[in-house]
């Protein structure tokens, strides 16, 4: 239902926030920001889905001695992250280049991330 509130093609995924207004993950995917070295993604105790590829992720994050942190994420967090990246099980690590008037690189974690994943997202 999410999905169907644009058709644009430029926009390739939407933006899902809880009742407080605060960005939990995507349509189809999973919200992860990088801020310094500190993955974070939305804890989910109130609503949206965690996927596999979140799951997994998280861990072979936290295997690589990546700071990981799962919390709420304030709206005005994703403008001051350094890189912002969906996931789920079919495409991996899809990084958000931009969102409104804002932009993004694709990141050195970012690239890290979809290496550690490459395995999973390679054999499709």
């Amino acid at each position: 239902m999410a999905r169907a509130e644009w058709a644009d093609p430029a926009f390739a995924e939407g933006l899902m926030c809880d009742t407080s207004g605060r960005p939990v993950e995507g349509v189809f995917s999973n919200l992860f920001l990088i801020k310094g070295q500190v993955l974070i993604t939305p804890a989910l105790t109130r609503c949206g889905v965690a996927g596999v590829m979140r799951a997994e992720l998280l861990d072979r994050a936290r295997q690589a001695g990546l700071a990981v942190r799962v919390r709420d994420v304030e709206y005005h967090e994703l403008i001051g992250a350094d890189e912002l990246f969906m996931c789920n099980s079919l495409y991996g690590i899809w990084p958000v280049v931009a969102f409104r008037e804002h932009a993004w690189p694709v990141g050195n974690v970012t690239l890290t991330l979809q290496s550690l994943l490459a395995d999973l997202v390679g054999s499709r």
